[in-house]
């Protein structure tokens, strides 16, 4: 229910900043591409960043800069997340021994936030960290290998998703809603081009990206009623244990189901500015310093006064 009202504040508080956007003078419009890697943080890698468990990512994006402070974004991210227990230090989930896969399909909507004057006209004004949140509708499908051949997890109903037995414990929906919050510092190049470096955490409302959220269920009924794939997938103690399973019952702790997971992208943003209003026949005052714009010129003029300038 509390992500509900969060997701509908959300979705408000975005239809507002396009609205405002409207009435204020439009500064610039970028297109641009992502390129870093993924991760996850979750019931099987309480630390996102384990070095086996990142992976590649990228994206493209259209930015809409309101003025110099705000500006609104929506993207397509991509990127492939990943856990074991096999990473953890801890005896208990190391006998665990559960393990998953899932690509990331994102459409994203967002407000950045410059915590600097951002123009990339500017000599003065042509870097900037800046912070952004919005809202995603994402796609996943946890994914897990079994002697040598991947299965789909959501199907098989690991801890009695769909299981009569468990009412209460419905199949989890492979599209959800997430909250992207993160920071970044963006650069200008020169008045047409921009890079940036960019972190941002993912914040879902589901405990299933990785198939562990809750408690095993009995043997027997998982057996009966999904199979015996299913049951492999649920419990491999045995696959550590010299083929000895160690049984489980809807008792024992599987998952933690008082914390929801969530992945994070982290990598470089390279953009072009392909509209700008007034962007060649505004005059400028000279207190804007236009001489020079972006990083590759601009630095050149930034020292101090030469001995021979006059007073």
């Amino acid at each position: 229910m509390a992500s509900i009202k969060l997701m509908k504040r959300t979705v408000l508080f975005l239809l507002l900043g396009v609205l405002f956007s409207y009435v204020q003078a439009q500064q610039y419009i970028e297109v641009g591409v992502f390129g870093g890697v993924s991760n996850y943080q979750g019931d099987l890698a309480p630390v996102a960043f384990v070095p086996t468990e990142t992976h590649g990512s990228f994206g493209v994006f259209y930015k809409y800069n309101m003025n110099y402070w705000f500006a609104f974004k929506g993207s397509l991210y991509t990127g492939l997340i990943s856990g074991s227990d096999n990473n953890s230090t801890e005896e208990w989930k190391q006998q665990r021994n559960l393990s998953f896969t899932t690509p990331i399909q994102e459409a994203s909507l967002y407000f950045e936030l410059f915590l600097k004057k951002y123009n990339p006209k500017y000599k003065w004004n042509i870097m900037s960290p800046y912070l952004f949140f919005g809202i995603s509708l994402y796609h996943f499908n946890p994914r897990a290998n079994y002697n040598g051949v991947w299965y789909d997890l959501q199907p098989l109903g690991t801890e009695g998703q769909g299981n009569p037995a468990y009412p209460d414990r419905v199949p989890y929906k492979l599209t959800q809603y997430a909250y992207p919050i993160g920071f970044g510092l963006k650069g200008s190049i020169t008045k047409h081009w921009n890079v940036g470096l960019e972190m941002g955490y993912r914040k879902t409302t589901t405990d299933y990206l990785d198939d562990v959220s809750t408690t095993y269920i009995a043997k027997e009924i998982l057996l009966a009623d999904n199979g015996d794939i299913a049951w492999q997938l649920s419990n491999r103690t045995d696959e550590v244990n010299g083929g000895i399973e160690v049984l489980r019952d809807d008792k024992k702790y599987r998952g933690d189901d008082t914390n929801k997971d969530w992945y994070i992208f982290t990598g470089v943003t390279i953009s072009r500015n392909i509209e700008v209003k007034g962007w060649e026949s505004r005059k400028y005052k000279d207190s804007d310093n236009p001489k020079k714009p972006g990083l590759k010129k601009s630095r050149k003029k930034m020292s101090c006064p030469g001995i021979n300038q006059k007073l």
